[in-house]
């Protein structure tokens, strides 16, 4: 593994991606661009191997129907190594990528669930690309995949009320943890076949 050790300091902000997202006319949430490499990276894909990295790129051209192009490349390649960067870490600096809090509950809500059913897309066309399809996935991945499934059908018209934002701060907690954990026994297993 390459040494990422602060690249998540690169980490590009939602509003960045979506900018770039827009700017090349895609109308892609950026949470679920982000819930999708993470997914991928569930499934196995390593974003430091050049070789992942071009399978990555398709894979997520394939899983949210988008083409990434020139600027879109690079974004996407900062995102990835970043993302990986975070998870790694020890003191668990990998977020969840959403708008900022001070943008409306309702917008952070529907990119929550955007990047809960990116992951759940980038996860089974990880699995599809690596022709795992047939391996048994692990109970508690299935478990959480299942609870990543309930969760994408969160209420997006909340109003704006501190029991709705510790509601969401929970969902997004329990979202992290277990994105960080199922990447994790990704890479473990990975290190352990090499």
């Amino acid at each position: 593994m390459l040494d990422l050790l602060g690249a998540f300091e690169d980490m590009p902000e939602w509003d960045e991606i979506a900018d770039q997202l827009f700017n090349t006319g895609q109308t892609l949430n950026p949470s679920e661009l982000h819930g999708v490499l993470v997914g991928l990276m569930g499934a196995g894909f390593d974003p430091d191997d050049q070789h992942h990295l071009e399978q990555t790129l398709a894979s997520v051209e394939k899983a949210v129907g988008v083409q990434l192009q020139g600027e879109l490349v690079d974004i996407v390649s900062r995102l990835n190594l970043a993302t990986l960067s975070a998870i790694v870490d020890t003191d668990y600096a990998f977020r969840v990528l959403l708008p900022d809090d001070d943008d409306p509950i309702e917008q952070r809500l529907r990119s929550f669930s955007n990047w809960v059913t990116g992951f759940i897309s980038g996860f089974t066309e990880g699995m599809t690309v690596r022709q795992a399809a047939g391996l048994a996935i692990e109970t508690e991945v299935a478990q959480v995949l299942k609870d990543f499934a309930a969760i994408a059908q969160v209420e997006t018209d909340q109003v704006e009320t501190e029991e709705a934002e510790r509601q969401l701060e929970e969902l997004v907690d329990y979202v992290r943890l277990a994105a960080i954990s199922i990447v994790q026994d990704a890479i473990n297993q990975r290190e352990s076949q090499s």
